[in-house]
């Protein structure tokens, strides 16, 4: 199996996805007054999610020759594949409830935040996962893989969400000390 350039971007995208959607989970909770971070955080969310799951789509040529082997995705538990769509489809309906939310003004369900936390870890978790189940390349194929894609993308996430956030209020964005440390 060859995986290109396309698939790194995907499995990038989704690592950014969950790490922005974490960092707006944490800043919500730990600094209420950060209203931009939390907002960025929420809609760059779904955003990276979509562009990368729209490159994936483009680059499994089934998603456009042959629609239907989509399916096999959902069907087929013994394959991590399987698994990860489910984490990234449930992720990517959380996250986009989030920046429903914060466009209508709304408050959220503490139970989806709880949700989306735990989806947004799985996600980057699984990113992982699709990579090191790869025996032919002995690199990848190591159990620290997935806490390594977890790490990253916590870390661009909150990279993301601060230089988003910076361009919108830089001045909050330097009152938020604890995420600041961590970019």
């Amino acid at each position: 199996m060859v995986w290109g350039t396309i698939i790194a971007a995907y499995l990038f995208l989704a690592g950014l996805s969950a790490g922005a959607f974490l960092t707006s989970s944490y800043v919500s909770r730990k600094y209420p007054e950060a209203v931009t971070i939390r907002i960025v955080g929420r809609m760059i969310s779904p955003a990276l999610m979509g562009v990368g799951l729209l490159l994936l789509i483009l680059d499994a040529e089934a998603g456009i020759k042959h629609p239907l082997r989509f399916i096999y995705l959902l069907t087929n538990f013994n394959s991590v594949m399987t698994i990860g769509t489910y984490f990234i489809s449930i992720f990517m309906m959380i996250s986009l409830y989030f920046a429903l939310m914060e466009i209508l003004k709304k408050n959220t369900i503490k139970l989806f935040e709880y949700a989306g936390v735990l989806f947004a870890v799985a996600t980057a978790i699984y990113t992982g996962f699709l990579i090191g189940v790869i025996s032919a390349v002995p690199l990848w194929n190591t159990a620290i893989l997935p806490i390594l894609f977890v790490v990253s993308g916590v870390s661009t996430g909150i990279a993301a969400t601060m230089l988003v956030s910076s361009v919108i209020n830089k001045h909050e964005v330097h009152k938020v000390a604890s995420v600041k440390k961590y970019t």
